[in-house]
């Protein structure tokens, strides 16, 4: 019984065997191939074992050309250890340059600072009313930026604020080749003969003599206040003023925006006062303050002042258009 199974099973697959070779003999099986060459009719028989061995070719050729592809494909899409190398060598030259900037930016803000201090002015006071605003757009988880550029994107600002800032710090001459007849603080008094606080300096001169502002500002009051006579009082912000008192002129009206240098006013010898000059203030909160250090800036200041000038100018500036 176990013979005649396997007996069995041995002429199935011997049949299956025959079936396919049959298959594999009627597709490569010889063909004849006719073609003419001028003259006569000719023929040319390709056996079986030319087209398969032909067959065999084009399939291997197909094969590699695909798994070259595959190759070149993923090689591209993988960055070589060259590639790896150079763009870490890229991310470090970067990383070093922020923290090249950003030094910059701090000793910039330091050295602005002690400049500031040295007038008497808190840093922070020009900070404190910084103008900000625009639309609400939601931020990043604080673990997708880099800590690096943050930092400098920081550091970077509180600089900006505090330079554009200084604009508002009175550090020019009120008036140019007046002679400097009474100082701040305590002092005889003209009239009474006594000792009398004067809250500003005095700078004598011709009547007539030009008069200009010190800082960026806005014409607060130009007025007759009793005793400094025909009076400009310029807001420079920041809890920042200048007075200039006793003109004979005013050039300017209240409400006014005046730049640093332009024309404000003539000197004179109106209210209290025993002669031409100018009597000029400078104010921190209402208080008046020794305007002398801050007509003695320095010229890193006095170029922090343009700059942030510079700066203002080409953010107001635009198109110009003809009547």
């Amino acid at each position: 019984m176990g013979g005649q199974l396997g007996d069995g099973m041995t002429n199935l697959v011997q049949s299956k065997n025959a079936g396919y070779g049959r298959k594999f003999r009627n597709i490569f099986k010889p063909r004849d191939i006719f073609f003419h060459d001028g003259t006569s009719l000719r023929r040319i028989r390709v056996s079986g074992q030319v087209q398969f061995g032909f067959a065999f070719f084009l399939g291997i050729t197909l094969f590699w050309s695909v798994f070259a592809a595959a190759q070149l494909a993923a090689a591209a899409a993988a960055p070589s250890y060259a590639d790896v190398a150079r763009m870490e060598r890229q991310v470090a030259s970067m990383q070093a340059d922020v923290t090249a900037i950003k030094q910059v930016a701090q000793n910039r803000y330091r050295l602005t600072s002690v400049e500031l201090r040295r007038l008497g002015i808190d840093p922070s006071r020009l900070q404190a009313h910084a103008g900000v605003g625009g639309p609400f757009e939601a931020a990043q988880p604080a673990s997708a930026a880099d800590p690096s550029f943050r930092e400098l994107f920081l550091s970077w600002k509180k600089l900006e604020q505090l330079e554009r800032s200084t604009i508002a710090v009175p550090s020019s001459m009120p008036v140019q080749g007046a002679n400097y007849t009474s100082g701040f603080g305590v002092r005889s008094d003209p009239f009474r003969g006594r000792a009398a606080m004067h809250a500003g300096i005095d700078l004598a001169g011709p009547l007539g003599t030009p008069i200009y502002a010190t800082a960026d500002g806005l014409v607060g009051r130009t007025e007759w206040v009793n005793g400094y006579g025909n009076l400009v009082e310029l807001d420079h912000g920041h809890g920042i003023q200048t007075r200039y008192g006793h003109l004979s002129r005013s050039m300017v009206t209240a409400g006014q925006r005046v730049k640093r240098g332009d024309l404000i006013a003539l000197m004179g010898s109106t209210g209290r006062s025993t002669g031409s000059h100018l009597h000029y203030e400078v104010r921190l909160d209402g208080k008046a303050v020794n305007p002398i250090p801050f007509m003695q800036s320095t010229t890193y200041l006095q170029s922090v002042q343009r700059r942030a000038a510079e700066v203002q100018v080409a953010a107001l500036g635009g198109p110009e258009t003809s009547e």
